[in-house]
């Protein structure tokens, strides 16, 4: 029999065979699963999100997919105070907690116990107010620079992306510090007891693993899915807005793009760049988590073996 680890990690970019392998996993071993996805939590995006079918969430409990509405708020706050009680509860009742998913920070968090940046809605909705007036981005940009020890420390995608340039401020007006100076303090190694498997896929083997995704899924519904989210107000939620590939659905219902074939590519380059950035991200963000490149098709069946053989099966 393999070891039985009080927790597992089982986490990797988009299309890396997470969902799939922390499901037989989790027979093997008798685990629950807490998705680590900050979009597979919300009802009516089932498609679009890739949320593990009604079959796999009967074959063994999922925790965090398909329990909130749209118009809920969502982040890593809120899932690590949902989830650490499981981290406790599950292995007293002799069941493994199962994370897998690729929103990489709600791992981090949970696993690495720092505390949460502070938060507060209200500020938030007035940042965003500010971005939309006229210079309204330079002069939040010019406050956090203002209110860094080292402004050649503020990430590069701060400026030019808005929520988190709305963020960071947020952050700097309640905690006096802007994140990156905060994050500096935080746990290097994790508290919790466990293993992590982080799959790393090339991009050669991903892409092809995109595009043949994101085709079944357009063959699948997730046009007549978005339309009926963006129907509901998904663009003015205040989380599920995020889910990707829901905007050049938008776009292609609004006749922004000529055809099928032109959403399809808008969205395969979408979920590239993000992949790219999900790979970055777990390559140096989970120290002493086990890395697994892998530079050939497989299968989640040879995965899992991996796992179990790396756990002394």
């Amino acid at each position: 029999m393999p070891e039985r680890p009080q927790c597992l990690a089982i986490l990797g970019p988009t299309c890396a065979w997470k969902s799939e392998i922390a499901l037989l996993i989790a027979e093997e071993l008798n685990g629950e699963i807490l998705s680590c996805d900050s979009m597979q939590v919300y009802q009516g995006l089932d498609v679009g999100t890739a949320k593990p079918t009604a079959e796999m969430r009967a074959r063994c409990r999922h925790h965090f997919v398909d329990t909130l509405p749209l118009t809920a708020p969502w982040d890593t706050h809120r899932f690590v105070q949902a989830a650490q009680p499981l981290l406790a509860e599950l292995p007293a009742r002799g069941v493994i907690p199962i994370l897998a998913g690729g929103t990489g920070l709600y791992a981090r968090a949970l696993l690495y116990g720092f505390e949460m940046l502070p938060a507060d809605r209200e500020l938030f909705a007035r940042l965003e107010q500010e971005l939309e007036m006229p210079g309204g981005k330079e002069r939040l940009v010019h406050e956090l620079r203002e209110g860094s020890a080292d402004p050649r420390e503020m990430p590069l995608d701060t400026a030019r992306n808005p929520r988190r340039l709305a963020r960071a401020v947020e952050v700097l007006r309640l905690a006096g510090r802007p994140p990156w100076e905060l994050l500096s303090d935080r746990p290097q190694e994790p508290i919790v007891p466990g293993h992590q498997f982080i799959l790393l896929p090339t991009m050669a083997v991903l892409k092809p693993r995109i595009v043949r995704r994101a085709t079944w899924m357009l063959e699948n519904g997730w046009i007549e899915e978005g339309e009926a989210a963006l129907a509901a107000g998904l663009l003015e939620t205040p989380t599920a807005k995020q889910a990707l590939g829901y905007r050049e659905i938008a776009a292609y219902l609004a006749g922004e793009l000529a055809d099928r074939e032109a959403l399809l590519h808008a969205l395969v380059g979408r979920t590239v760049k993000y992949a790219r950035r999900q790979r970055t991200w777990f390559r140096h963000q989970h120290p002493g988590a086990e890395i697994l490149e892998i530079e050939e098709a497989t299968t989640a069946v040879a995965l899992r073996d991996w796992i179990l053989a790396r756990l002394g099966a």
